[in-house]
């Protein structure tokens, strides 16, 4: 059945898609539920336009049958393989079409916004205010500022520190850095200024709360940033690449002087560790997580093809068993591997992995190359944001978690918009 959808509910509708989809990812300081309450309402009027008009409908054909669409279709063919031999098929039944079906929104949002010039500009200003307000207001609850962490939280018995509250947060803010900086240069003026601000702002907050993984998908963004720069503008080449280097530089010796003054101040303490197992330096990788990745790529040597299932891993025999020499509470798999590449690969085995590996290499190249070609900013912003999210994830969250994997689609969609192809 098509809606007919009048050309004065059309506008009003894009103008609803925009503004809830330049909120959701900032919203995230406040809660996922701000985030996808956001994401839920710029769905619901993408799904009525994607019912009215004919034109949106045929974008999302184009980007279901273009080679990045079938590449990605074949993927999760191959994941609905491994899902016979899941530990809990259902589970992971569930957990790859909640994927798919979070894919398949965001092509939804990408098609609602992508033909209208009006529409990108009122996404992008909104971006920016969501963004640079959100940001501050999380620095300044950081730095101490009483009662911003319980506005933000609408609540005034809020008893986490900052620091622990926000910590979720600063990855977001991590990957909202090409985005941010990309809507900035487009609407140019004092917005360019206003993208460019956002990024000590949001180094702030990594900083303030020791995000290591959002720190490491700053460099990532940092360093995939500079070799496409360093490629289409080879007279500021040398500046790039020294500059880029001195920032690695800094980050990792403040995180190794951190992390080596911790673990110091850890063997001081009662019940300190002993004992326990590790084949890096403790500086360079915390014990728990050494055992963590132990664990699991010894359960993907289990089942090298296929896997133990999607989101099994946590529920795996041993899994809650505490590492030795660690206390209690520091499982050999406390909810998942903080690493992607370990989580798929011991979840769906090598039927699972090496597509996923495939197509992300398949969208990176492609989008160096458009970059390389035509200069196209929209496409150093998703190179920057696909080595940002990626490289992060090698070290935090679960791959499979809702407001993480719709943070990559969502801010991935909204720059693709800008784009006349999928």
């Amino acid at each position: 059945m098509v809606i007919q959808t009048s050309p004065r509910i059309f506008s009003r509708l894009t103008f609803v898609v925009a503004i809830m989809t330049g909120l959701a990812i900032p919203l995230r300081a406040v809660g996922v539920a701000g985030e996808q309450t956001a994401l839920g309402l710029a769905l619901l009027a993408a799904l009525i336009l994607l019912a009215g008009n004919a034109a949106v409908r045929q974008r999302v054909r184009e980007a279901i049958t273009s080679p990045t669409g079938m590449a990605t279709i074949a993927l999760f063919a191959a994941w609905a393989i491994t899902m016979f031999f899941s530990h809990n098929p259902a589970g992971s039944l569930k957990i790859g079409g909640r994927t798919a079906l979070f894919l398949l929104a965001s092509v939804v949002l990408w098609a609602a916004l992508v033909e209208h010039e009006e529409t990108h500009r009122l996404l992008w200003k909104t971006l920016i205010v969501a963004a640079i307000a959100f940001v501050g207001l999380t620095a300044l609850s950081l730095i101490g500022v009483p009662y911003i962490l319980s506005l933000m939280k609408a609540s005034m018995l809020v008893s986490e520190r900052p620091t622990m509250s926000f910590k979720a947060y600063a990855t977001s803010t991590m990957c909202l850095i090409p985005a941010v900086i990309f809507a900035g240069r487009r609407l140019n003026g004092a917005w360019r200024w206003w993208g460019y601000a956002f990024v000590p702002l949001a180094l702030a907050v990594m900083v303030l709360t020791y995000n290591r993984s959002a720190l490491a998908g700053f460099l990532a963004i940092a360093i995939a940033g500079v070799v496409l720069l360093a490629l289409t503008r080879r007279s500021h080449a040398r500046l790039m690449i020294g500059s880029t280097l001195a920032l690695i530089v800094a980050v990792v010796s403040w995180v190794t002087i951190r992390e080596a003054a911790f673990s110091e101040y850890m063997l001081h303490l009662p019940g300190a560790p002993h004992g326990v197992v590790t084949y890096l330096p403790d500086w360079l990788l915390d014990a728990h997580r050494q055992n963590i990745w132990k664990f699991a790529f010894e359960r993907f040597l289990d089942h090298p093809w296929v896997g133990n299932g999607i989101d099994q891993l946590n529920r795996l025999p041993g899994a809650k068993m505490h590492v030795p020499g660690l206390d209690n509470s520091a499982a050999m798999i406390p909810s998942h591997p903080h690493n992607w590449a370990l989580e798929i690969l011991a979840e769906t085995g090598l039927v699972g992995f090496l597509p996923v590996v495939m197509v992300l290499a398949f969208v990176a190249i492609k989008l160096a190359k458009r970059y390389l070609q035509n200069d196209d900013e929209a496409d150093l912003a998703l190179f920057t944001l696909m080595a940002g999210f990626w490289g992060s994830a090698l070290f935090n969250f679960s791959i499979w978690a809702t407001w993480w994997q719709l943070t990559f689609f969502v801010l991935f969609a909204l720059i693709a918009a800008s784009r006349t192809k999928a």
